[in-house]
């Protein structure tokens, strides 16, 4: 009787099954995210070998981004429904399968079609990752749990793009795909062997449409839209700041070349350490505090850059990095935690809200670029910066 209790009781960080969770999303998310963002440094390839705009070339970019959305909200209700371990691993296979085929396609056009159907399925992980440690992790850990996830988004993101840049050079665009979809199956068969059952997941016997109704329901929680709103802004501010960086630190007084400007990458290794460490105060300083404290850092690095002054755009660039995936960090916690049901479709809103986000920070914000340069960038920035801010005073 006793064992039987224990058993349904939530993973804590002294159990073994805490951290092979930890490991097997880690990884999981380490190949997600990779596949999501390999092809943004290996654009101008595609643009010279199939004689096609830049604009068209980023369609390869776009594309699964636009799908990824629609997929965190359909894979985000099915993985409430029916279980969030067997979407996740239909979303592992598929992203390898895809990732193995594009190498074989003959036209830009299918590489794109591949895209849009791996997009989709990339949604998995993350739509379905946060509910299930929502379930199966203990309240008190739950922020370290979830900050380990985060980093290891980040260093997916990081790791994706100055992989495919150092291996195309090296070889080609083929074989990146192909190398990446290779330690995919290696993936695959440790998030098999290493993620536990779901104990603690409830199968919805309601009807579609009730439960559909009930996901919905988290649009009017008072207590969730200001969580929904800051990642859309916190993804705003972050891709804008990183999509015109470039730009900006190729253009006078700086005048960096492309190869310097890709090291600046390297700044999202703190996006991988500083979740965790977060992660590791937070139950005792608590989850709102060290956001807070986050989103500060994220101020201050964003207005160093306005410095013409290379070591401090440097720092400037590492703490938004640092202060960006803190405050992203504890925002995805406490969806989780303050969800009482549909938690999977909860965090498939806060993702929704997240990358929507990305398409505004990269496309919309580009007006701002034209007319105002970098301050105009950075202004905004900050401009958002203290809407969220003053978000959390919407749940009072």
């Amino acid at each position: 009787m006793d064992v039987q209790h224990e058993k349904a009781l939530p993973y804590t960080k002294q159990s073994p099954k805490f951290w092979r969770i930890i490991l097997a999303l880690a990884v999981a998310s380490l190949l997600i995210f990779s596949a999501l963002y390999i092809f943004q440094p290996l654009l101008p390839v595609f643009v010279e070998e199939f004689d096609i705009t830049p604009t068209y070339s980023s369609l390869l970019v776009s594309s699964s981004v636009i799908t990824m959305i629609l997929g965190l909200f359909v894979l985000g209700f099915l993985a409430d429904r029916y279980g969030r371990r067997t979407i996740m691993n239909l979303s592992l296979i598929i992203t390898v399968a895809t990732l193995f085929a594009m190498p074989f396609a003959e036209s830009f056009s299918l590489i794109v079609a591949l895209r849009f159907l791996q997009g989709f399925f990339i949604a998995g992980i993350p739509a379905a990752s946060m509910g299930y440690l929502g379930d199966e992790i203990d309240k008190q850990h739950l922020s370290l749990a979830m900050t380990f996830y985060i980093a290891s988004n980040a260093l997916g993101g990081m790791g994706g793009r100055v992989f495919a840049g150092y291996f195309t050079d090296l070889f080609s665009w083929q074989t990146t795909l192909l190398s990446l979809s290779g330690f995919g199956v290696i993936v695959i068969l440790l998030f098999l062997f290493l993620l536990p059952e779901e104990r603690l997941f409830k199968k919805k016997s309601a009807s579609l449409v009730s439960d559909l109704r009930g996901m919905f329901v988290h649009l009017t929680d008072i207590r969730l839209i200001p969580l929904f709103i800051m990642g859309l802004f916190l993804q705003t501010m972050f891709t804008a700041i990183w999509t015109y960086l470039p730009f900006y630190l190729h253009s006078e007084p700086f005048n960096w070349t492309l190869k310097m400007i890709s090291f600046t990458y390297f700044a999202y290794a703190l996006g991988v350490l500083a979740p965790p460490l977060a992660g590791r105060i937070s139950p005792t300083v608590g989850l709102s505090r060290v956001m807070f404290g986050g989103l500060s850092l994220l101020a201050i690095g964003t207005w160093l850059t306005a410095i013409q002054y290379t070591p401090l755009i440097l720092i400037g660039l590492g703490m938004i990095c640092t202060g960006f995936f803190i405050a992203h960090s504890m925002a995805a916690a406490l969806v989780s935690r303050t969800a009482t049901h549909h938690k999977s479709g909860a965090s498939s809103f806060y993702l929704i809200n997240y990358y929507v986000g990305v398409a505004i920070g990269s496309t919309a914000v580009g007006k701002l670029w034209d007319h105002f340069a970098w301050t105009g960038i950075i202004s905004t920035s900050f401009l958002l910066l203290i809407v969220v801010i003053f978000l959390p005073k919407l749940k009072a």
